[in-house]
């Protein structure tokens, strides 16, 4: 299942009778964080663009973005503007600070968030928790769970069809629908588990919940395949599509 990542942000736009270069200066000139990715925070459409938009969402500072892959001309200028390769770059009071292991890097040490706190001198910036850790357990264990722990919330990442063949009781479908409103409505102390057929799409949904504060996320390591031998048999078997 692919996540969109939530943001208040909205897409930049510039003044498109300049040339690149200058749309450039024109875009960073009027935001203190400024990030040039593929895709939009909502959607990023790489996994690198994903990773530094999920970074600034963690330390919670306002930032605008542009698409590149929007306009060709701002795509291969801002290249050439910071004499940088690849995309996706981020910017701090117009300065380049670099690409997504860059920026990952320096939020790990800090060096972002002083970054940050100088382009932001009058906001409290908070370093953001580290990601909790996903607890794999088996689906025994996880039925044990589930009965002393009734306010767990179940979540299957399976699709429709799947679940018309094979079902937890409890369970609820994870869609995009429900994915917006828990990013922003839940506590991100509200336990989850997941689980799948195998327990491997679930895993990284897990990991996406994680990644994104939720502390309390288990895992069904072996599905709903292990709950059908381990746990109940009536539940019905059946093979990956």
């Amino acid at each position: 299942m692919k996540f969109k990542v939530v943001s208040p942000n909205v897409e930049n736009s510039s003044d498109s009778n300049l040339n690149p270069q200058a749309q450039i200066e024109q875009m960073l000139a009027g935001n203190p964080v400024f990030l040039f990715m593929k895709g939009t925070p909502e959607s990023p459409q790489c996994g690198f663009s994903y990773k530094v938009a999920d970074i600034l969402n963690a330390w919670g500072v306002p930032y605008q973005s542009f698409n590149v892959l929007s306009d060709e001309g701002i795509r291969q200028g801002v290249k050439d503007f910071a004499n940088w390769p690849t995309i996706p770059q981020l910017y701090i009071n117009k300065e380049f600070v670099g690409g997504s292991d860059v920026v990952e890097e320096m939020s790990n040490n800090g060096e972002l968030g002083d970054l940050l706190k100088e382009a932001f001198p009058d906001r409290e910036i908070t370093t953001p928790p580290p990601p909790a850790e996903v607890q794999e357990v088996p689906a025994v264990e996880a039925s044990k769970i589930l009965k002393e722990n009734p306010d767990i919330h179940l979540l299957d990442v399976r699709t429709p069809q799947e679940r018309e063949t094979a079902c937890l009781e409890n369970s609820v479908l994870l869609d995009q629908e429900l994915v917006e409103e828990m990013l922003s409505k839940w506590d991100q102390q509200t336990p989850l588990m997941f689980y799948c057929h195998i327990g491997e799409r679930s895993r990284q949904a897990a990991q996406y919940f994680t990644s994104q504060g939720f502390q309390q996320v288990y895992n069904m390591a072996d599905g709903i395949k292990g709950w059908s031998s381990t746990v109940d048999s009536s539940i019905p078997q059946y093979q990956d599509s």
